[in-house]
Formats: C-alpha cells, sequence, structure tokens
C-alpha cells in the first residue's frame, strides 16, 4: 500500500494500524505523510498526528449526533493548526513551501473533429 512506501521515507513516522481506519482517513494520513511539513516533524509531532488520526476518523464515522461533530471539528483544527497543516500556519511559523508544478497540457494528436461547431 501507499502508506508503508511513504511512511517509510519520513523519519520518526509512526507505524499505524491502518486496518481499523475508514479509507478517508487513511487517505488523510497519506496526504500527511506527502506534506512538507512532515519532513521535519519530531516524536511529539507524530503522536499529536497519531491522536489527530483518531479524532478524523470518529469525525468522518459519526454521522448521528451533531454536538459531538462540533468538538471533534473544533479539536481536529486546533491540532490541525498546530500541525501547521494550513498555509496561514507555515507562514507564521517562517516555514516555505515550493507551490505545486502546474501540469503540463499534453498535446492534441489529432484535430477535434467537433470544433467549430456552436
Amino acid at each position: 500500500m501507499e502508506i508503508e512506501a511513504l511512511t517509510a521515507g519520513v523519519a520518526d513516522a509512526p507505524e499505524i494500524d491502518l486496518s481499523r481506519l475508514s479509507v478517508r482517513t487513511q487517505e488523510y494520513y497519506a496526504a500527511i505523510l506527502r506534506s512538507p511539513q512532515a519532513a521535519v516533524y519530531q516524536p511529539t509531532d507524530w503522536m499529536r498526528v497519531r491522536d489527530l488520526l483518531t479524532l478524523k476518523d470518529l469525525f468522518y464515522r459519526n454521522e448521528g449526533d451533531p454536538v459531538l461533530i462540533l468538538k471533534l471539528a473544533a479539536e481536529i483544527r486546533q491540532l490541525e493548526d498546530r500541525l501547521l497543516f494550513g498555509q496561514k500556519e507555515r507562514a507564521s511559523a517562517g516555514v516555505r513551501v515550493k507551490p505545486p508544478m502546474k501540469a503540463e497540457e499534453p498535446e492534441e494528436s489529432e484535430p477535434d473533429p467537433f470544433a467549430g461547431m456552436d
């Protein structure tokens, strides 16, 4: 799975039992591992990431209790801020991230047969 390969490339990234997490939470963890700030996380940051994954998984799975959803969302936002997930938080911490490269447009191999037909 992609997460094992990503974990191997990040220092101190914890091994997490992914089988108990929803697919959406696993995708969220993969995004964290791919993030530029993950390269500078310390062991205590990874402990926060583990806590965050638990909260995020509860948030994704909860469909009925709006009060719990709001409480989870508030705690998740605070943890994400502390882990520099947002551009504003990274900038205030002095972390610079290179913008993603634009994908090149593929060259057209054949002319569009519908071009000019409006």
